[in-house]
């Protein structure tokens, strides 16, 4: 049988459950309340499921494995894994110490008494000792460390340093397999998957970390038991999707509409008409994709930062990196394969004018970040908002009168502000107009087809999403707020938004906000460990 805690679709609570490893019988659902209920670990004899839960009082709960209600077993405590020949516990109290009790022991003792903070508890397989991580409040950065059970000193191992001249950012102790190897959730960069390493008896590292699964990122969370790995894969695919809304802005009329559906990395969209004009991995580069109604078309290989003119009748898009750009015109009804450069090193271009005659470009390499206005037929460009700190996510109002963004306002603070562009001249930021309050969530404003509204993606309550989508109405004259902002849509932690501020833009047309969103799906797989 394979235990594992998910949410079940009608709560925001994980769960625990069971299920026969060869997937013959549906899931068992062992626990059923508003708490969290999480790390199951089966009993020696696979009778019972032990996990942590944040129900009153907090603590290691046990529930039989055919159901029934669950009773605490060590009260305040968590991460509770048991020896192999299940005779030995570890587990954390309150504090920050891992402990161990022994068979013929009432209460536990410190794993590493000398250590300020150890966690992620992980057995040998013959069961005398203990893998875990481990640091003082005055370190950087955890090391390994593996303490025996019954006498002998704890041996700080080599494992992590190594790991990081291997490219590491950070490592997580899984699984302790026989011969000595460790399996490990590794992140290289941006990504993550499983690895192992083997280990030495004094903890030095045997080589370099080797592949476990065979795919590129998303496994994570392994377990070893029976001569087999059961790991956790999780997958991001992120696909265009249109909002519907109504008359007013403010209500959706119907659930998100998908418009794309490919794994593919994508970015940087603009709708106009009926098309949608889009960057997406196209084999080992990025390339320019247009959408009209049917399968997608390839438009220009190594395309970037691309944008629709409001007719839908050519495209501007750039090539090279966002701070050595050089940004060129291409028709779409006439002479396809001909371009015409506008400008280089330039900046981003983010949007056109309502008459399509001027290009909003955004430059944002330090010292100072500006936003111009070119000209598309004298090819002049026109400073129009500068700024010491950064500015992101800058929009052309529907009117083409005002320029939205949003500034970062000092550390970890941010505001959106629109600035009047009528007259080409260069504005400091007492001329701003600030449409929301300051904020300590990094967001992204964009304008409503009318023009009255400008919306907010934004993140709260100590969510790492922007979730939260609220609509601010404007005087379409001024750009000044008109009373507060009013909530449209939450989205869900499994299709959140996009959120890198130039890779990812917002486009709307008509009564439709286009925008990423990532379709977030885990799986547990079980494979042999070799």
């Amino acid at each position: 049988m394979i235990a594992f805690s998910a949410g079940p679709d009608d709560r925001h609570t994980s769960q625990i459950w069971v299920r026969r490893a060869d997937a013959s019988t549906p899931p068992v659902q062992l626990t059923s309340d508003e708490s969290q209920n999480y790390d199951p670990e089966f009993s020696p004899d696979g009778a019972s499921v032990y996990f942590t839960s944040s129900r009153t009082p907090q603590g290691i709960y046990r529930v039989s494995v055919s159901g029934g209600p669950a009773q605490l077993t060590v009260p305040d405590a968590l991460a509770y894994k048991i020896s192999p020949d299940g005779k030995t516990v570890v587990y954390s109290p309150p504090g920050l110490q891992l402990h161990v009790r022994l068979p013929d022991e009432s209460s536990g003792r410190p794993l590493l008494p000398a250590i300020d903070n150890s966690y992620a508890p992980v057995w040998s397989p013959d069961g005398k000792r203990v893998l875990m991580a481990a640091k003082n409040h005055d370190e950087r950065e955890p090391e390994w460390w593996i303490a025996p059970i019954s006498g002998g000193e704890p041996i700080k191992t080599a494992i992590l340093p190594a790991l990081r001249q291997q490219g590491f950012n950070r490592a997580f102790a899984n699984a302790w397999l026989p011969g000595d190897w460790i399996v490990f959730s590794g992140v290289r960069g941006e990504t993550q998957t499983l690895w192992k390493i083997r280990v030495a008896a004094d903890g030095a590292p045997l080589g370099n970390a080797e592949r476990v699964t065979t795919d590129a990122e998303g496994d994570r969370g392994a377990s070893f038991a029976a001569g087999k790995l059961v790991f956790v894969r999780t997958r991001v695919d992120m696909n265009y999707w249109a909002l519907p809304l109504d008359s007013s802005g403010e209500r959706l009329t119907g659930p998100p509409e998908r418009l794309t559906d490919s794994p593919a990395r994508k970015g940087q969209q603009s709708a106009a008409a009926s098309k949608l004009l889009y960057s997406a991995e196209a084999g080992d580069r990025f390339a320019l994709f247009l959408k009209d109604g049917k399968k997608p078309e390839k438009r220009v290989r190594d395309g970037f930062f691309s944008t629709l003119a409001p007719d839908g009748a050519r495209y501007v898009y750039g090539e090279g990196t966002k701070d050595r750009l050089q940004v060129s015109m291409k028709s779409l009804s006439w002479w396809r394969f001909w371009s015409t450069t506008l400008c280089e090193n330039c900046g981003m271009p983010r949007g056109f004018s309502p008459d399509g005659e001027k290009l909003l470009l955004w430059n944002d390499t330090p010292p100072v970040h500006h936003l111009d206005l070119l000209d598309m037929k004298t090819h002049q460009i026109n400073r129009v908002v500068w700024s010491g700190e950064e500015l992101s996510g800058p929009r052309l109002s529907p009117n083409g009168k005002f320029v939205s963004f949003v500034a970062k306002m000092g550390e970890h603070r941010w505001q959106t502000f629109a600035a009047p562009v009528a007259d080409e001249k260069l504005l400091g930021s007492f001329e701003w107009i600030p449409i929301t309050p300051v904020s300590d969530s990094f967001h992204f404003a964009f304008w409503s087809a009318s023009g009255d509204i400008v919306y907010i993606l934004t993140a709260r309550e100590g969510s790492g999403n922007l979730k939260w989508l609220e609509a601010q109405h404007v005087d379409p004259l001024t750009a000044r707020p008109i009373g507060i902002a009013v909530p449209v849509h939450e989205f869900t932690d499994s299709t959140p938004p996009g959120m890198d501020p130039i890779w990812n833009t917002v486009a709307v047309f008509g009564n439709r906000i286009i925008l990423e969103l990532g379709s977030v799906s885990s799986n547990i797989w079980i494979k042999e460990a070799r």
